[in-house]
């Protein structure tokens, strides 16, 4: 029987007794614990994104944090009847959000979360056999259920491909070929999108202009009866879905299937890490703009919604021109320190950023949404008009790619963050709280709906 690979999402954990099963935590700032009990073959790993609570109330999900999730496994193990002294314990991951000023070294919401998990297996008496934590790179912690072995890697490393350093740059003629045959976003939804973009529709509007496409119609609603809509309630029709969820969240399940649809082209092969990588990210980035705006004055929440969904668009286009790349892409980008659009120019010949545009133009978006596609990497470049918007989803794209690193190839440049945070009128300080209100739906889409 093959080994069978188990992603764990962030802010959850698992425990299982000997099988042919791997699991696997992909961990920015996260922290990664396994633990392995070698007498009653008894392991178990937690995915942390936090140290501890923001507060003295019972936290919703306390496996989302040091303090209250790693009693959690232990309890399980020690259930199943583990015991302290015949285990062995990992730890990965707790980079560092990114080198903002001096104040972020006291941030370092990683370190403190593995101080908290190095105090709780002290505690027990239990061992740690590995430990590779802090610095600024991805990694991969890794659980053998089999033989209770664990391993640490970098992200890019383990994919099989040799590196190479020829190349052949894409014409331009190319990439627009590649922007002709792709299959577009529907036209219902692009003209849904505008609707709303004008700020100045019906929800009777946009359910006449659904009822027109049967296809996107049925997919919406099985949108809405994902788990990360609605929950256990059975919606079976656009007026359910209207009356349970309310016209926003319509709105979103309605341009999110048309999204998916789109990046589910050229599945995998590029930027994705896993299937469906490049959505999943885009959608935990549309979750957690709209969280952050919330928080924040004069941005409309329903923008950033859409605008995080659709600020990676471009990497359709050029993600089967990097497929047969990856491994030079990676190496540049990791060991070498490349700033991310720098490298797909020198690489492509063209940022996914100004691919993204290009469509955006043909598709006739708003100039937000537009801004937001072309500078989402540079915000400062962003017309004065729109920058707030581009900040938000900076900092959104900045903490997905370091807060959930699973789902594709990216590395935000830190040193604008300074920038976006005094833009938005936040401090590194307010970073914890902002992580804390992303829905932990965001990090397990891909298990509950596929």
């Amino acid at each position: 029987m093959n080994n069978i690979n188990e992603h764990i999402p962030s802010g959850s954990y698992k425990v299982l007794t000997r099988e042919k099963r791997t699991l696997q935590a992909h961990l920015g700032c996260c922290v990664g614990l396994t633990l392995y009990d070698s007498q009653r073959h008894i392991g178990g790993m937690i995915h942390i994104l936090l140290p501890e609570p923001p507060s003295n109330n019972p936290p919703e999900y306390p496996e989302k944090y040091a303090s209250t999730g790693i009693p959690m496994l232990l309890n399980e193990i020690f259930q199943m009847g583990g015991k302290p002294e015949n285990m062995t314990a990992s730890i990965a991951g707790g980079a560092l959000v990114g080198p903002v000023s001096h104040q972020d070294i006291n941030l370092d919401i990683g370190g403190r979360s593995v101080d908290i998990a190095v105090e709780l297996l002290n505690r027990e008496g239990i061992s740690i056999s590995k430990s590779e934590t802090g610095g600024f790179f991805t990694c991969t912690l890794a659980l053998d259920l089999w033989d209770g072995s664990t391993h640490i890697r970098p992200a890019w490393d383990g994919n099989g491909n040799p590196f190479t350093d020829h190349h052949v740059i894409p014409t331009i003629k190319e990439i627009q070929k590649t922007i002709d045959t792709l299959t577009p976003i529907p036209q219902t939804a692009l003209k849904i999108l505008r609707i709303v973009q004008k700020n100045d529709y019906s929800i009777e509007t946009i359910s006449k202009e659904l009822h027109k496409d049967q296809v996107l119609g049925a997919r919406t609603l099985q949108m809405c009866n994902a788990a990360m809509f609605s929950g256990k309630i059975k919606i079976e029709t656009l007026k359910d879905a209207l009356m349970i969820l309310g016209e926003s969240t319509l709105i979103h399940s309605i341009i999110t299937v048309a999204i998916e649809n789109y990046f589910s082209q050229n599945e995998g092969k590029g930027y994705s890490l896993c299937r469906g990588g490049m959505f999943y990210h885009s959608l935990g980035c549309a979750v957690t703009a709209q969280a952050i705006a919330a928080k924040i004055d004069g941005i409309d929440s329903q923008t950033a919604y859409t605008a995080g969904l659709l600020h990676d668009i471009g990497k359709v286009v050029l993600d089967q021109h990097i497929a047969p790349l990856c491994p030079l892409f990676f190496r540049e980008l990791h060991h070498h320190k490349s700033d991310y659009l720098d490298l797909e120019k020198k690489i492509l010949g063209i940022t996914h950023s100004e691919a993204g545009a290009i469509l955006a133009n043909g598709w006739r978006f708003s100039d937000a949404l537009t801004a937001v596609i072309r500078h989402h990497h540079h915000p400062a470049g962003a017309p004065k008009i729109h920058r707030t918007l581009v900040s938000l989803i900076y900092l959104a794209d900045m903490l997905m790619s370091r807060f959930n690193t699973s789902y594709e190839i990216d590395k935000m440049q830190y040193n604008h963050l300074a920038g976006v945070l005094k833009d938005l009128h936040l401090t590194t300080a307010d970073i914890p709280s902002l992580i804390d209100v992303i829905p932990l739906q965001v990090f397990n889409y891909q298990q509950t709906n596929h």
